[in-house]
């Protein structure tokens, strides 16, 4: 049968004539040139939230024809099988044959939705920043006024450029704990700043430094977004080249053409002050002692000089410990002092039975007298006068650096005293001795 004798058309053509029907597929010619020839009619509503009108296109048209002379641009194009699951892009399917878009992997800047009897509808999103949108649809079926159904969807997009940047600090010296008896906390600053497109996530922070304890990682980082991630590294001797160590932080990007980036880093500290000690030794108050010494099956009396000394930590920072003293004379072997805190001091005093020594020449006065450090003065003295010279030292180290330190100070004493400030000491009588102390 002819597809005349089908329809309306043809009957009337059959029964008019050829005239007639010629005026009626003439009128019928004309409407569908006044459709499609206002094709804007057709783009239906613009998008929610992003408002982007589209514009038709007739034809089954590509990102390059549509958007011709852009350098980079690529498409990835979606059948109705691939929306709901495929790498680039998240598809809500709506209502009316609507549909809503998110997180696809690159920098979208145009979309063309196909569907209908005229083409498609084109969204365009260059210089709009926009990474979702909703309301999408092919163009209004001018059949029936609806959006038309939906056939293949085209993102034109330039693909994306993730970066990370990352900066390492430690801005002050290692933190010590006790004093660095129990080890010292090293502080450095990881700031990671999103430098490329799209949002990062999955941050993942390697250390070269094992145990460290590392915190404020951030969930995610927009583009252009920063963070400072902590990293405390608690150790029980000092680091090796003033803490120097190395971080990288990776993270995942949205673009399926480079998943992750990374950078690296690394940073030194500052030093603690250097832990120092001092010493001070004085002839003592008294500078004498009379005390009972068995001789010969009874007792005489003993005179023995005393000095008085003081072990500082003059540090700021960092603990003493095997704090030794030793002196010359006063004691025949090192004596061992607690450890010190910064600040912190010890005093003592050493009493001991002098013999003759042969120390180093002193000066006294302003003359050009000279003698030894047991000299009978009798030129000078109507009582003859005995003088002692002898150094202290002490030796220690950092508990927490082990760096050495050291310090020595010296006394010149008199086993004897003097009322008169323009002579030296002269040796009275015991019994006239106010500083006699009651034996031992």
């Amino acid at each position: 049968m002819s597809l005349l004798n089908k329809n309306r058309w043809g009957a009337c053509i059959k029964r008019c004539g050829l005239g007639i029907a010629g005026a009626v597929l003439a009128l019928m010619w004309s409407t569908s040139i006044y459709a499609f020839g206002h094709l804007q009619e057709y783009a239906g509503t613009p998008t929610v939230p992003g408002n982007i009108t589209p514009t038709v296109y007739e034809g089954n048209l590509t990102c390059s024809d549509l958007m011709p002379g852009v350098e980079g641009l690529l498409e990835v194009k979606l059948s109705p099988d691939q929306y709901l699951a495929n790498d680039w892009v998240d598809i809500v399917l709506g209502p009316n044959n609507t549909f809503s878009w998110s997180n696809f992997n690159g920098s979208i800047q145009g979309i063309f939705v196909k569907g209908g009897p005229i083409g498609g509808n084109l969204y365009d999103y260059e210089g709009t920043g926009l990474t979702a949108d909703g309301n999408l649809h092919s163009p209004v079926n001018p059949n029936n006024g609806r959006n038309s159904g939906l056939s293949h969807i085209s993102f034109c997009y330039f693909p994306g450029d993730p970066d990370i940047m990352v900066e390492k600090d430690c801005p002050s010296a290692p933190q010590l704990i006790d004093g660095g008896v129990g080890g010292a906390t090293y502080h450095y600053d990881v700031t990671v700043t999103n430098t490329g497109d799209g949002i990062l996530s999955g941050f993942n922070v390697n250390e070269s430094i094992a145990g460290c304890s590392i915190t404020n990682v951030p969930a995610s980082l927009a583009e252009g977004a920063s963070a400072v991630i902590s990293v405390d590294c608690t150790v029980a001797s000092p680091l090796p080249g003033s803490g120097y160590n190395e971080v990288t932080v990776s993270a995942d990007t949205e673009f399926a053409h480079e998943p992750s980036v990374s950078d690296n880093a690394n940073a030194t500290c500052p030093d603690n002050a250097p832990p120092s000690i001092a010493i001070t030794k004085e002839c003592g108050d008294p500078m004498i002692r009379l005390v009972e010494v068995a001789h010969d099956g009874g007792t005489i009396l003993g005179v023995q000089a005393c000095v008085d000394i003081v072990v500082t930590n003059t540090g700021v920072d960092e603990t003493l410990t095997n704090v030794s003293l030793t002196d010359t004379v006063a004691l025949d072997s090192p004596m061992a002092l607690p450890n010190l805190v910064p600040g912190a001091n010890y005093p003592l005093s050493l009493c001991y039975f002098p013999a003759a020594p042969t120390g180093d020449t002193l000066m006294w006065n302003d003359g050009d007298i000279s003698y030894s450090v047991y000299t009978v003065l009798a030129d000078l003295l109507a009582s003859p006068e005995a003088l002692f010279s002898n150094t202290a030292g002490v030796t220690a180290s950092g508990v927490f650096s082990g760096t050495p330190v050291f310090d020595s100070d010296d006394a010149h004493c008199s086993i004897c005293y003097s009322n008169n400030p323009d002579l030296p000491s002269a040796c009275p009588h015991p019994d006239d001795n106010p500083f006699l102390l009651p034996p031992e």
